[in-house]
């Protein structure tokens, strides 16, 4: 279509968030080709906050409830704001962009791909940490616009 932004199909798209950014994660899933491949992870409280959504086959989407999830600040009992979505995001930048986030290992195929890359979760500490470090060592990649703050 000739609007919507075309991913090769090399490319991976990423997007994730927190129930906060629902609407604007609906948005970019609606701007994604049907061939479109990659991951979606969004953070809830817990499943009662889990929805359907519509993206492409090819495109992964896995939601994260924090209650499932023990904290590594004690002594909480689950998984503060932002920590459950902040290790995904680390654990899929280090399997896709090796070295990007000073990770080592991950996968070779990395390499050749471009990334498509949207993280909001905004006002989570932990995501603000992760992600200060991501922008400043992803210098190039290949970003949709940051939709969280104008969305109401």
């Amino acid at each position: 279509m000739g609007s919507r932004h075309r991913a090769r199909l090399r490319d991976r798209v990423f997007i994730a968030g927190d129930l906060a950014d629902l609407t604007a994660i609906q948005h970019v899933l609606a701007l994604l080709p049907d061939d479109a491949y990659g991951q979606v992870y969004i953070e809830v409280l817990d499943e009662r906050d889990v929805t359907p959504l519509d993206a492409p086959s090819r495109v992964t989407v896995t939601w994260l409830p924090r209650v499932l999830r023990s904290s590594a600040i004690r002594p909480l009992a689950f998984a503060a704001h932002g920590e459950a979505l902040a290790t995904a995001v680390a654990g899929w930048v280090g399997e896709w962009m090796p070295g990007a986030a000073g990770v080592e290992g991950g996968s070779s195929q990395a390499s050749d791909q471009s990334v498509i890359m949207w993280v909001g979760c905004a006002g989570s500490a932990h995501i603000t940490a992760l992600y200060d470090v991501l922008q400043s060592r992803l210098a190039g990649l290949n970003a949709l616009p940051d939709l969280s703050h104008h969305v109401s």
